[in-house]
């Protein structure tokens, strides 16, 4: 016994990209249209492939993972934010305690000159 002979459908162009249109603008998954129209998944792959046009499951996955990315570079930048916050008032903090030892500085230079009589300061002039 003699199997038949596949029949297989030639599509023009045009209905193949109309068939690709249909297919993206539906909320079915692939499986589904293919069942649909009489197609293989197969065959809508090679289209998808043939025409350069991306694929609508992998366009909401690159979606997902883009938001997942941003997020967690947003996430990287506030901890990074905070870190060099804390440091900024850490530094702020030390500047203001040398500030207030420099003028404890300066007092002492000037009581020791008023009250001993004597240059403490050393002369930019000399060599």
């Amino acid at each position: 016994m003699e199997k038949g002979k596949k029949k297989y459908n030639l599509y023009t162009d045009s209905e193949r990209m109309s068939y690709i249109r249909e297919y993206l603008s539906s909320p079915e998954s692939k499986y589904q249209f293919c069942k649909r129209i009489g197609v293989c998944c197969k065959v809508l792959n090679y289209w998808l492939v043939k025409y350069q046009i991306e694929d609508k499951v992998m366009k909401s996955c690159e979606k997902t993972t883009e938001s997942s990315v941003v997020s967690a570079a947003m996430a990287e930048l506030q901890k990074e934010l905070s870190l060099l916050r804390a440091e900024n008032r850490k530094l702020q903090s030390a500047l203001a305690d040398e500030s207030l030892s420099h003028e404890a500085c300066e007092e002492l230079i000037n009581l020791a000159e008023s009250t001993y009589h004597i240059k403490v300061r050393k002369n930019s002039d000399a060599k």
